[in-house]
């Protein structure tokens, strides 16, 4: 008798564990069938208010799934705001990037100190003008990475020519020729174009060139070698 209450008691209490669980997970079902896929869920430091990483980027959500904020989250409890949504948007771009490394086209530093992402386009001006300074960040030991961003979308220009930079046999040889003006002959192949510019969307990239810093932090436009070396000490 003794034995069979223990019992019932640990299966009560592992239930009552279970149920709290569930409990503490949103519903995000509305999220899905809105097309955002959502990763990982954790709680704010607001009651009934949940984080949600996704496909889109950063969303909050309530906790019955009814109640969708899109925007930055700050915390004013010390004397300069924090925008907790920047912060967890870099621990976001970290995780990702590091998955599609052998997709990025590479110009490394001999002298490599700091590696930067840069989402670029080969029609976009300070994207040229980047790339023709990159011996500059190569010499400061700043290893620079390419991802593709057609600013005009998928089919546009810009589209199709880093589309055919990803199929080349040497698309760093192709991406240079591209941004100096000249034609590159390539062909068709299976190519993570969208995907990098999907993922750009996510992180927030509105532009180009947009550069990721090895933290997290993502800077807009063209910076100098100096410059970045400055934002990354």
């Amino acid at each position: 008798m003794k034995r069979s209450l223990v019992h019932s008691l640990l299966l009560l209490a592992s239930l009552s564990v279970s149920a709290a669980s569930v409990a503490q997970q949103p519903d995000t079902s509305r999220l899905e069938a809105l097309g955002i896929q959502v990763g990982e869920v954790s709680k704010t430091s607001i009651a009934g208010l949940y984080q949600i990483t996704s496909n889109q980027g950063i969303f909050y959500v309530s906790e019955d799934g009814t109640r969708l904020i899109a925007g930055n989250l700050f915390d004013l409890t010390n004397e300069q705001p924090t925008n907790l949504t920047e912060q967890a948007m870099a621990s976001l771009r970290q995780q990702e990037l590091q998955k599609i490394e052998d997709e990025m086209v590479v110009y490394p530093s001999s002298k490599e100190k700091y590696q930067i992402t840069v989402f670029t386009d080969t029609t976009c001006g300070y994207c040229q003008r980047l790339h023709e300074n990159l011996g500059q960040y190569l010499d400061k030991g700043i290893t620079v990475r390419y991802l593709a961003f057609p600013r005009g979308g998928l089919n546009s220009k810009g589209g199709q020519q880093l589309q055919s930079v990803w199929c080349a046999d040497d698309p760093k040889k192709a991406l240079t020729a591209y941004k100096n003006g000249d034609a590159v002959d390539s062909p068709a192949c299976d190519n993570p174009v969208e995907k990098h510019y999907r993922m750009g969307q996510a992180f927030g990239v509105t532009g180009t060139p947009a550069i990721v810093l090895p933290d997290g932090r993502m800077l807009p436009g063209l910076r100098t070698a100096d410059a970045l070396l400055e934002a990354m000490q």
